[in-house]
């Protein structure tokens, strides 16, 4: 479904009749016959560059709420005083030696890793290597050509376009 308000649209277009202008007229010459080649209609393509398109769609607006809790100490049985060091560690190896509390911490173990490599992160901007002055410059930047390209045609073209990897398409 394509929806657009109407003020999106622009402006209406209007027009008139009216009379006819010539705004100019160059006339035939053959002068520049010579610097042309007659060929018959014929269709070539020497593109490596992949086809590309773009498109744009409305999508429906969805509303996002931020809300958040404060969690100071819970989630313990009635009979467990969270306040009690001796409470707590009985606790915890009691529910540590549960088979199910054992499957369900092998099975969380590598997506736990897995989250917390993802927030291992680098700072881009921070200079880890305050006195590091290393002098890049000892060699000139330098280029050797490998190939020559030579157009077979007797009429000098112009290169529009280089596609340096085409197999990375």
């Amino acid at each position: 479904m394509y929806t657009k308000t109407r003020s999106e649209f622009g402006k209406q277009c209007f027009f008139s009749n009216g009379p006819t202008q010539v705004l100019e007229s160059i006339q035939p010459s053959n002068e520049y016959d010579k610097t042309y080649e007659q060929r018959n209609p014929t269709v070539s393509q020497f593109d490596t560059n992949p086809q590309m398109s773009e498109a744009e769609v409305n999508t429906e607006r969805v509303e996002v709420k931020n809300t958040s809790m404060r969690h100071m100490e819970g989630g313990w049985p009635k009979d467990v005083d969270f306040t009690e060091q001796s409470d707590i560690s009985r606790f915890r190896k009691k529910a540590e030696k549960d088979e199910q509390y054992q499957s369900v911490m092998k099975t969380l173990g590598p997506i736990v890793e897995r989250c917390m490599k993802q927030n291992n992160t680098v700072n881009a901007y921070e200079q880890y290597f305050e006195n590091a002055d290393t002098d890049h410059s000892s060699e000139p930047p330098s280029a050797k050509g490998l190939a020559v390209y030579r157009d077979p045609s007797s009429i000098k073209r112009s290169v529009t376009s280089i596609d340096w990897h085409p197999e990375h398409r």
